[in-house]
């Protein structure tokens, strides 16, 4: 038996020794072997290393043309790590050691992930550690402690690290939200990271108390801090394609640092996204455009190919998103914009003019929760509880109507507001005051009315502004579509160029607008015969709803007028003493003759009635002043005209009664065409004859 003297000291050393390894085991600070450099995580699953780092990437999960990979986490010793699904999954590669994920949502809303825990040799060892979903949960695994992070409960979170009490056990950490803003928790302390840029980009959050790095898209990172000192040798990025998702460093510390190289295409959108500015068009099919180098997510843009439908867009100025209004009623949000549930809906029937979102989040962006909706009648739809605002212009079944700003009082409550008409005529109402557009076209070709920055602006078709107040775009890059009448908004963002020129107008956009001022257009328009004796005015409504892309046929067009088959009463000179009331259906057999009472045709209120079930709304009414129908089709617009037969250049109007006793005026040569054209100049029209398909001028 050894002497109890000799041995006491040596079992009290053995004890030392293993209570010094059980104290330094879990401390994250214990020193591991390191490797250096670090890597780019895209959105497949790619791991990328740079600066010398030496990685087993032995079996790294990777997603061929779907970008759900979310974050990486790395092993000191360049043995292996982890990568994150947007589903939650973690996958281990190299010689990490599997990893049972806390959570798993099949969709896309994991954002980040720790490993707390680590071997006997201070690496990491996924035993414990962290998933955060992007609305602020963190989820522990394996034993770790609960923690309570802030929860907005929006997928707004994207960054998480966590905090360790002096026997290395987590009692806190920080997150990270999508606009690089780090909040502390539990027992963290504030990060010494003023000053971090502010935009809808940051995905990652790395580093500790001392020192660390925020991720953006594109990789541009940012740190805060001391101790980051990366080696970038051999790094590269993507230019401006948004697949980066990851940006780890290890160990760094590199004796002579050199700034990060990133590609001049991923500084430049980096750059972009910190301060948006130019504008957006929207095209008639959902499409959206940038110009004057305008950022934008676009994820989720609705789109209506060959489809006029699209009527009006609003953009956060942040670049995050916005909504885009179709011509029924329906508000689709994208990008990172909220749904908006639309006060008004009106299934094929394009009435919806223009919408205002009015409330915004605690960044000052337009949030959605509450706007107004304008109908081409005028009539201002308030959704979400902003207030019922009187006042503006209405006129039923006129649809007229065309631009809807917003005034607010002192308080930012919505207190009044400007309505444009499509002349361009601006009308204040409520507690706004007088608004006056200089510069408009005298002609009735006014689409969008928006405020933005010291002044706004009201736009034509064919993309032509007329500004007020103080604005001054940002244009390059801007185009049009020429003489196509499919340009429906154009919304700018931070209109403040310090070296401002004017609008970029094409010569066919100009020269269209001008035509349509000037009164010499003729309308391109599909020539049709018509299909029956009487149904002119049908065949002619058909050909006018050619215009804006709707094909109904005469015979359901006349289907929804209906029909009065009884025959006339005539004299014996042939005059029409009684008949039907073709204000009201069409009179007669559409196969009849008119000279023996079988057959007559129908007048302006069931064609135009017959339009509006086709979805179309249209200006009708008897007694034009002809300018104003030239007007009409110079912009654009084609008009069913009620004239004698061709080759009767004069006829004598008489009077029937009605059976339900309205006098009618008629005449035997009645007919209708589809008038497409005017030339001031030349004085003369245009007019689309269905009697045999001939174009008269």
């Amino acid at each position: 038996m050894a002497h109890p003297r000799k041995a006491y000291p040596a079992l009290v050393a053995a004890l030392l020794l293993a209570g010094l390894v059980q104290l330094e085991m879990p401390t994250p600070a214990h020193a591991a072997p390191s490797a250096t450099g670090g890597v780019t995580l895209d959105g497949y699953g790619g791991i990328h290393p740079f600066g010398g780092l030496n990685l087993n990437t032995a079996s790294a999960p990777y997603w061929s043309g779907f970008d759900i990979a979310r974050a990486v986490v790395l092993r000191q010793d360049g043995s292996g790590g982890w990568t994150l699904d947007g589903y939650g999954g973690i996958h281990a590669f190299g010689a990490a050691p599997a990893i049972q994920t806390p959570a798993y949502w099949g969709w896309d809303i994991a954002r980040a992930f720790v490993v707390t825990s680590r071997d006997a040799n201070g690496v990491l060892d996924g035993r414990q550690g962290y998933v955060l979903d992007g609305y602020g949960g963190a989820h522990p695994w394996g034993g770790a402690p609960a923690l309570s992070a802030p929860y907005p409960g929006r997928d707004v979170t994207r960054g998480l690290e966590v905090h360790f009490d002096g026997t290395g056990k987590p009692d806190g950490g920080w997150s990270m939200d999508w606009r690089g803003r780090i909040t502390a928790f539990g027992a963290a302390p504030v990060l010494p990271a003023t000053g971090l840029p502010r935009a809808p980009i940051f995905q990652q959050l790395h580093g500790t108390a001392s020192g660390g790095y925020v991720v953006p898209k594109w990789g541009v990172i940012t740190t805060y801090g001391s101790g980051i000192s990366p080696s970038w040798s051999g790094y590269s990025d993507w230019g401006s394609w948004d697949i980066l998702r990851d940006l780890v460093l290890v160990n760094p510390s590199n004796p002579s640092p050199t700034a990060q190289p990133s590609s001049a295409a991923a500084a430049s959108t980096y750059q972009a996204w910190l301060r948006p500015h130019g504008g957006v068009v929207l095209d008639g099919w959902g499409g959206l455009h940038m110009f004057g180098g305008m950022v934008l997510n676009q994820a989720g843009v609705p789109y209506w190919p060959n489809f006029d439908v699209a009527r009006a867009v609003t953009v956060r100025t942040d670049a995050s998103g916005g909504w885009i209004l179709d011509a029924w009623g329906g508000i689709h949000a994208f990008g990172a914009a909220p749904t908006i549930t639309s006060p008004g809906y009106w299934p094929n029937w394009f009435i919806a003019r223009a919408m205002v979102v009015t409330s915004k989040d605690s960044d000052g962006q337009l949030d959605g929760r509450q706007g107004y909706l304008m109908d081409g009648w005028g009539g201002v739809h308030p959704w979400g509880g902003a207030p019922t605002l009187t006042g503006a212009p209405y006129t039923p079944y006129q649809d007229v109507a065309r631009g809807l700003e917003i005034h607010y009082a002192a308080n930012g409550v919505p207190d009044g507001g400007w309505a444009m008409d499509r002349w361009g005529r601006v009308t204040a109402f409520g507690a706004a005051a007088p608004l006056t557009v200089g510069g408009l076209p005298s002609s009735p070709v006014m689409q969008q009315l928006h405020a933005v920055g010291g002044g706004g602006f009201a736009l034509a078709k064919w993309g032509s502004i007329s500004a007020y107040g103080s604005i001054s775009p940002y244009w390059a890059g801007y185009a049009d579509w020429g003489a196509w009448d499919i340009l429906r908004d154009l919304v700018l963002v931070d209109p403040t160029n310090p070296s401002p020129g004017a609008q970029p107008i094409s010569g066919g956009a100009s020269g269209r607008l001008s035509g349509a001022v000037n009164l010499q257009y003729t309308i391109s328009d599909r020539l049709i015969a018509q299909s029956h004796n009487l149904d002119c005015e049908s065949a002619a409504l058909r050909m006018a709803l050619f215009v804006p892309g709707t094909n109904a046929s005469e015979n359901w067009i006349l289907a929804q007028m209906g029909a009065d088959l009884r025959r006339a009463v005539m004299d014996q000179f042939g005059d029409v003493l009684r008949w039907g009331d073709p204000y009201a259906t069409f009179v007669g057999n559409v196969n009849g003759l008119e000279y023996n009472g079988t057959g007559y045709g129908v007048y302006y209120p069931p064609i135009a009635m017959a339009a509006g079930r086709a979805g179309r709304s249209t200006l009708a009414k008897e007694g034009w002043n002809p300018h104003d129908l030239y007007v009409e089709v110079a912009s654009g617009n084609p008009a069913v005209v009620w004239v004698p037969v061709y080759g009767y250049w004069q006829t004598a109007m008489r009077t029937w009664t009605a059976w339900d006793g309205r006098q009618i005026r008629y005449t035997l040569v009645e007919h209708a065409m589809t008038l497409i054209g005017v030339n001031a100049a030349a004085r003369t029209v245009t007019l689309n004859d269905p009697n045999r398909g001939y174009v008269r001028t």
